[in-house]
């Protein structure tokens, strides 16, 4: 089992969560965050002074798969996060020890499957997310 744990642009939170959605992953946890990575300072001006924001915008996205599930949730992330600029963000994969649903007790792969990954996949599966590069 693995933590995959993603900071996206926040513009790009539509089309990661409808290819995440495609694949049936429906557990999904998501957090406002600020951050600096290898994107530029912005200088603004505000109220007659020179602001430089250094943390930009960012979502962090968490969700629990099993191993054999790591690279179709990657894939998913890149498809829908990437513009080819600098900021789109980071994938972080982590080992996970143990899973417990609070609400059955369920364990580890027991409790990382969906209850509605089936539903989703049916609902989604009209919606295609265009690539970056179509009609270039």
């Amino acid at each position: 089992m693995k933590l995959i744990t993603a900071i996206i642009r926040p513009e790009r939170l539509s089309d990661v969560k409808l290819a995440l959605f495609r694949i049936g992953v429906t557990g999904i946890t998501l957090s406002r965050v600020s951050g600096h990575g290898g994107e530029r300072d912005v200088v603004q001006q505000y109220r007659g002074d020179t602001v430089v924001l250094e943390f930009h915008e960012k979502v962090r996205l968490e969700m629990a798969c099993s191993d054999n599930f790591v690279e179709s949730c990657i894939d998913a992330i890149l498809e829908g996060a990437r513009t080819g600029e600098v900021g789109d963000g980071k994938i972080f994969v982590q080992p996970l020890d143990q899973v417990v649903r609070i609400r059955t007790g369920e364990r580890d792969g027991l409790a990382l499957t969906p209850v509605t990954a089936e539903l989703v996949q049916r609902e989604t599966a009209q919606y295609a997310v265009p690539s970056r590069n179509e009609g270039r």
